[in-house]
C-alpha cells in the first residue's frame, strides 16, 4: 500500500478508545477484536497488499491460534489510546495501556510493519520485543533481529516516504487502484481500504472456487470416459440373445454336428421366414462341447451385461453428484467456515433442485444437473410456470413457479434471466441472451438426451449474470419495496 494512503488512514483514525479482547488469525490475515464493539481492526499481511482498516463485516473465518497467546495474554483488557505512524516507512504503531494486578500502568506498543515481503506484527513493552508473528535471527538477516527479549529496532530502509494529495471522494477500481471519483466515492480512507479488501477477498475466493471446479471437472471427464467405455461394452454384451439362439439352434441340430466341422448351416426358426444362417464351430471339439461352449458364452455375456448395467448406473450417479457439487461450489464462500460447512451439508442433500422463495405467489427453482433439469421441466413444472434458458450457451433450466397464474412481473423476469445466464457457460460474460417462455410451450422429444428440450413462443432478454447469493439480496429489496 502506498505510504500516502496509510498516512492518511492514521491521521483519520489516530484517536481511539477501544479495549483489546483478542487477536485472531486466518492465513495471512489478522483481526483485533475489541470488547463491546462490533467493529474490529483488520490487518492484511498479504503479499498482494499490506494495510489495515476498521470493519464490522464478517469476511473471513478468523480463529484463535496458539501462536498468538503472548499477544492475547499481554494485551487482554488493554486500551487502544492512539494510532501513530513513523515518518520514514509503512510502519504503524498501535499504542496500548493496561493496569496490572498491582495497579501499575503498563504501556504496550503493537507494531504493524506493512512492508511488502517483510510484513510483520510485533508486540513491545518498554521498547523490548515480547513476541512477533515472524521471528528473524542474524542467520536469516544480518542487519536486524526480531526475537523476544531484545530491543526493537526499525528496519533499515531506502524507502522514500511520500505523502500524496487526496481529493475526496475516492473509490477503488476493478483492478484495485484507488482513484478520485465524483460518483459512488468514499469520503474516508478506512471505507476505501474496506472496499479494497472486499475485492481482494473476492479474487481469492474465486481462485479457490475455480481450482475446486477444475479438479471436479477433471473427475467428471474421467467418469464420462468410463461411461462411454461401459456403454460400448454393454452394446457388445447385448449380443447375448444371439448367443442363446445359436446355442439352441445347435442343440436342435445335434445329430448333424460332426467332429472336425468348422461351421454348420441351419434354418433359423427364430425368424419368421426361417432364413439359413451359418454358425461357427471348433473343429477339434465334439458336438456336445461345441454346444456347451455357446451356452457358456451366453451365461458369461448375460452376467456381464447385468454387471455392466450396474456399473453404468453407479457411474451416472457419480457424475450427477459431481455436477451437483460444482453447482454448490458456485455459491460457496470458501473463506467463511460457516459457509464451507453449509456447502458440505448441501452437497449431501437429496433435494433435486435449488429453490428461492419470493412470496406465496412466486418461487424460483434451478436444476443442478441434466437429469434434474429433465425432472424440473417435464415433471415438476406446471403449464402456467415460466421457463428460462440461455439461447446459445449450455446451461441450467430455471423455472419460475406461478401457482396463482399471474402475469410475469418485470423485475422477476429480469432476475430469472440473470440467474439462467449465471448458471451457464456464459457466467463470466455480459449481455447474455436468455430465452423465456411458459412451460406449456416446452417439449422434450422422445429418446433425446437428458436436459434437451424444444420450445416455442419464446422471447429473448439480454442480461448480465447474477448469482443465487446476490439474487437473494435482491429479492429482499424487491419485497421491501412492495
Amino acid at each position: 500500500m502506498q505510504y500516502g494512503f496509510l498516512k492518511k488512514w492514521v491521521q483519520e483514525n489516530s484517536e481511539q478508545n477501544l479495549i483489546f479482547q483478542r487477536l485472531e488469525k486466518f492465513e495471512d490475515q489478522y483481526r483485533i477484536v475489541f470488547k463491546k464493539q462490533k467493529k474490529s481492526l483488520h490487518i492484511s499481511l498479504s503479499s498482494l497488499d499490506c494495510f489495515c482498516f476498521f470493519s464490522d463485516l464478517e469476511m473471513l473465518s478468523f480463529a484463535d491460534k496458539k501462536e498468538l497467546n503472548q499477544f492475547n495474554q499481554n494485551l487482554n483488557g488493554a486500551r487502544l489510546q492512539a494510532v501513530n505512524m513513523v515518518e520514514s516507512d509503512r510502519i504503524i504503531f498501535l499504542e496500548f495501556s493496561a493496569v496490572d494486578i498491582y495497579n501499575q500502568q503498563n504501556n504496550f506498543r503493537l507494531i504493524l510493519e506493512l512492508i511488502p515481503r517483510y510484513q510483520n506484527i510485533i508486540l513491545l513493552k518498554d521498547d523490548t520485543i515480547i513476541d512477533s508473528i515472524k521471528k528473524i535471527s542474524f542467520a536469516q538477516n544480518r542487519h536486524r533481529q526480531i526475537l523476544p527479549g531484545i530491543k526493537y529496532e526499525q528496519p533499515p530502509t531506502e524507502f522514500e516516504a511520500k505523502e500524496i494529495a487526496i481529493l475526496y471522494p475516492i473509490t477503488v477500481t476493478e483492478n484495485r487502484k484507488i482513484i478520485h471519483s465524483e460518483k459512488d466515492g468514499f469520503s474516508d480512507i478506512n471505507s476505501v481500504f474496506e472496499k479494497l479488501f472486499e475485492k481482494i477477498r473476492q479474487e481469492r475466493n474465486e481462485r479457490i472456487r475455480q481450482s475446486k471446479i477444475s479438479q471436479i471437472s477433471k473427475k467428471i471427464k474421467q467418469k464420462e470416459r468410463k461411461l462411454d467405455k461401459l456403454q460400448a461394452e454393454l452394446k457388445q454384451a447385448s449380443e447375448v440373445e444371439n448367443l442363446i439362439q445359436q446355442a439352441e439352434l445347435l442343440k436342435a441340430n445335434f445329430s448333424k454336428l460332426k467332429t472336425g466341422m468348422k461351421s454348420i448351416k441351419v434354418a433359423n426358426y427364430y425368424k419368421a421366414d426361417f432364413p439359413e444362417i451359418e454358425i461357427g464351430l471348433d473343429a477339434g471339439k465334439p458336438a456336445k462341447q461345441n454346444i456347451e461352449s455357446y451356452f457358456k458364452k451366453y451365461r458369461k455375456a448375460r452376467d456381464g451385461k447385468v454387471k455392466i448395467s450396474e456399473q453404468i448406473a453407479i457411474t451416472s450417479r457419480e457424475i450427477d453428484d459431481l455436477e451437483k457439487e460444482i453447482f454448490e461450489i458456485e455459491e460457496s464462500d470458501f473463506l467463511l467456515e460457516n459457509d464451507v460447512q453449509k456447502h458440505k451439508k448441501e452437497t449431501s442433500q437429496p433435494e433435486n433442485y435449488k429453490k428461492l422463495r419470493i412470496d406465496e405467489n412466486w418461487e424460483i427453482f434451478i436444476g443442478r444437473t441434466s437429469k434434474e433439469n429433465d425432472l424440473l421441466t417435464t415433471k415438476m413444472a406446471k403449464p402456467q410456470d415460466w421457463w428460462f434458458h440461455t439461447r446459445i450457451y449450455r446451461g441450467t433450466h430455471v423455472i419460475l413457479r406461478n401457482p396463482a397464474k399471474k402475469e410475469l412481473p418485470e423485475e422477476l423476469k429480469i432476475l430469472c434471466c440473470r440467474l439462467a445466464a449465471y448458471y451457464s457457460k456464459a457466467k463470466k460474460s455480459t449481455n447474455v441472451p436468455v430465452d423465456f417462455t411458459q412451460i406449456r410451450f416446452v417439449r422434450k422429444p422422445r429418446g433425446t438426451a437428458a436436459g434437451f428440450v424444444t420450445y416455442k413462443n419464446q422471447k429473448t432478454l439480454y442480461v448480465d449474470p447474477l448469482s443465487m447469493r446476490d439474487a437473494s439480496e435482491l429479492i429482499v429489496n424487491i419485497i421491501a419495496s412492495k
